[in-house]
């Protein structure tokens, strides 16, 4: 039965994937060139069962491209540098040392090097590997990998066991790797895209060394597309690249390397098609432009790394930026309430006072993507989006809530005073609930009289920016706040002349 796996690598005897001795197999043309290839290929067997004329230039660019040795992995040196635990991990010389790493967990975005780092482990330790993907790879695949790495360890051969895209798995399948991971049967390499604390099982995770693979930046991925245009595996300088096509392939991408590879392969194919034979291809921006993927990858944390993008470049009043991030989570297909959302929330607490009309636009805005919906819903979107990033900030409100809720959770909970309480009938009333409360509007807007419980009576929670409308606040507050220490109104107890009108209101 064919379950999926694949065995690849040479032991230190000189083995084949099979465990047999090629013998009798001509190798000597293998690298020869091929006829009307551009550049010479090679038989690879990385799967049994693939066939020897299957040529390495069939394969796709970016599969042509992996790195061989882990110094070739580009974008990721900060965990690959010498004494490192991936480079530990891929020594031979260390393979059965206890202060080695017998699992890990690559975590990052796709086409950070993922599975490439994961093969090269196995490749530079001369360990079998096997690879199993998470999205097709069930119970009985997992333990029949987990069969065959001990029938190896029997024979005195190591296995890596790679799994792609791990947080596919449920806790429950994750746990049948617990035994192997922790008698070191083999050594353990999953990748995932998705935050492991909240993807994988802890008992897991908790065995795992984890290394966070960064997103290729445009340095790095300019690097890869020369290597990939001069390579001889690559498209042998067969075309070239023009500034704006190089620029638009790149950032295009999303600091993706096999984005990057498949979208060149495919812009190169379409300009080789329409250069004058004998001549070097040269790809243009519309060459890339009309092989781009607009829909781009979006995992969970991307939904929450934009979403946080976009209300930090609205707090840093930043319009452009904010209109980009809102945009990028739009074509993804997110959700445009959840958008709206952030938004409210956004114009309250960082905006606030300081502008106060900030949030009427803001709930407009959502009102406005619940009635009209996509794609029109987006402009008003947009404006309250630019409208707080423009505005004048402030997050005193978020401060005051922040500052009572502190004293809340600290125990700070006073009774509401008895001219402040509600005389719902004559009962409350016999009890005092309500005397003493004097109306302000019947007196000029101001009364010096207890608001806060005892206790906490000159407590100021709202400190107003000098910003915006809240630079207006501020002086007004300041002078309320000295009339209300230099006066004295009604305590607890209450005064008498306090109407029963009065109470009620």
């Amino acid at each position: 039965m064919d379950l999926g796996l694949q065995f690849s690598g040479m032991n230190p005897a000189g083995m084949n994937s099979a465990g047999t001795n090629p013998a009798g197999m001509d190798t000597a043309g293998m690298n020869a060139p091929i006829a009307g290839m551009p550049v010479a290929g090679r038989v690879t067997a990385a799967v049994p069962g693939t066939p020897a004329s299957d040529n390495v230039m069939l394969r796709p660019l970016a599969d042509r491209m992996r790195p061989k040795r882990l110094d070739d992995v580009i974008g990721q040196d900060q965990v690959l540098a010498p004494g490192a635990p991936l480079r530990l991990m891929a020594s031979p010389t260390t393979s059965q040392s206890v202060v080695v790493p017998g699992a890990a967990l690559l975590y990052g975005p796709p086409g950070t090097g993922k599975t490439t780092i994961a093969h090269l482990i196995a490749e530079e330790s001369h360990r079998r590997f096997i690879e199993l993907s998470a999205v097709n790879a069930r119970v009985e695949e997992l333990r029949s990998s987990l069969s065959a790495a001990e029938r190896l360890k029997r024979r005195g051969e190591e296995t890596v066991l790679f799994i792609d895209e791990i947080h596919r798995y449920s806790r429950e399948e994750q746990d049948i790797l617990l035994p192997a991971v922790e008698k070191r049967l083999v050594t353990f390499v999953a990748a995932t895209t998705e935050a492991p604390s909240s993807t994988l099982a802890p008992a897991l995770l908790s065995r795992c060394i984890i290394v966070h693979l960064h997103q290729l930046g445009v340095d790095g991925l300019n690097r890869i597309v020369d290597r990939a245009v001069a390579s001889p595996d690559g498209l042998g300088g067969t075309v070239t690249l023009d500034p704006e096509a190089r620029k638009l392939l790149v950032l295009s991408s999303g600091g993706d390397a096999r984005h990057a590879l498949t979208t060149l392969e495919a812009a190169a194919s379409r300009a080789a098609s329409q250069a004058t034979p004998g001549q070097v291809a040269i790809v243009t921006s519309d060459d890339v432009r009309s092989v781009i993927d607009n829909i781009p990858s979006y995992s969970v944390d991307d939904h929450y790394d934009m979403a946080s993008a976009l209300v930090k470049s609205m707090r840093g009043s930043n319009p452009d930026a904010a209109v980009y991030w809102a945009t990028r989570m739009l074509d993804a297909g997110e959700d445009p309430m959840f958008i709206a959302r952030r938004v409210v929330v956004s114009a309250a607490q960082d905006v606030g006072l300081a502008q106060p009309q900030v949030l009427q636009t803001a709930v407009a805005a959502a009102q406005a993507v619940e009635m009209v919906g996509m794609p029109d819903a987006r402009v008003p979107l947009m404006e309250a989006i630019i409208q707080i990033a423009v505005s004048p900030k402030s997050d005193a409100v978020l401060n005051a809530a922040n500052a009572a809720q502190k004293d809340i959770k600290d125990g700070k909970l006073g009774i509401v005073p008895l001219h402040l309480r509600n005389p719902t009938d004559a009962d409350h009333r016999a009890a005092g609930n309500g005397m003493g409360y004097i109306n302000p509007l019947e007196h000029g807007g101001f009364v010096a009289q207890q608001y806060m419980p005892m206790g906490i009576e000159d407590t100021e929670y709202y400190q107003p920016r000098n910003s915006g409308v809240e630079a207006k606040i501020g002086p007004w507050l300041a002078q309320y706040r000295a009339a209300m220490r230099n006066a004295s109104g009604p305590a607890d107890e209450g005064e008498t002349g306090t109407s029963e009108a009065d109470a009620v209101n």
